[in-house]
């Protein structure tokens, strides 16, 4: 019983502390494996500047596109944004 409560205990572990997002490299969609930064049970997230070397303009974000940015932001760089600037923009495109 303890084993198995150990096992579930590093399952919910695993689930909250690692994520993933698609990124297209060399024509091959690749999946990326990231530890975050701070726990939530979303798994897969978006990376907006994964796919394209094209820089989003603050202004023209939907507001989905600005919530991917936000979670990325925060959970795979450690960043706590609301995506005003376009400054805020540049921060949440490291790899």
């Amino acid at each position: 019983m303890k084993k198995l409560l150990a096992a579930l205990a590093l399952a919910v572990l695993a689930v909250i502390y690692t994520g993933y997002y698609q990124a297209l490299e060399d024509g091959d969609i690749e999946t990326i494996l990231f530890i975050k930064r701070y726990p939530t049970f979303q798994l897969k997230f978006f990376n907006i500047h994964a796919n394209d070397g094209e820089i989003r303009q603050v202004e023209r974000l939907t507001d989905k596109e600005r919530m991917w940015i936000i979670d990325y932001c925060r959970y795979r760089l450690g960043i706590n944004t609301e995506l005003k600037t376009q400054n805020d923009i540049e921060r949440c495109r490291q790899k």
